[in-house]
């Protein structure tokens, strides 16, 4: 099922930012959609979602540098406290950390890719989340990406 088609089942329940897990399991890996950083915001940003555990896992490892404004967001199965590694990646990231709710919890900016896997630091969130963004370095600067801050699907 697409995720053009949960948000237009779900639109309520999205802009009020309450999506629950069981309308996220509609959601694929590879599906793409828009989402507007903060209320009022012009702002917007592509992600494509990544919710399997080997897609998560995978991530944006192997892949060429993303173009800017765009990312990949990973739903997480549980609400904790979330890390990543980055083996085999090409290009620094910024990582967004998002409550159940898609708030901006913390932010971690210019993660290096490991030098070997023997050399990989591995980043992680602060607080609880269920999601998690990673673009390109400079990105969340970019878009105003903030603490607090709510992302919406447009």
């Amino acid at each position: 099922m697409s995720y053009r088609y949960f948000v237009e089942e779900n639109e309520n329940h999205l802009h009020q930012n309450r999506a629950s897990n069981r309308e996220m399991s509609k959601v694929s890996d590879g599906d793409k959609f828009r989402l507007r950083v903060g209320k009022g915001s012009r702002a917007t940003c592509i992600v494509e979602v990544v919710i399997t555990p080997a897609a998560i896992v995978q991530g944006l490892s192997g892949r060429k540098p993303l173009a800017t404004g765009n990312g990949m967001l990973f739903i997480f199965p549980e609400i904790m406290k979330q890390s990543m590694w980055m083996p085999d990646m090409k290009f620094a990231l910024d990582i967004i950390w998002l409550d159940e709710y898609m708030k901006v919890v913390h932010i971690t900016k210019n993660c290096e890719p490991c030098k070997s896997r023997a050399e990989c630091v591995t980043y992680s969130s602060k607080y609880k989340v269920k999601y998690a963004i990673e673009f390109k370095a400079g990105d969340a600067d970019a878009y105003g990406f903030d603490i607090g801050k709510s992302l919406f699907v447009v």
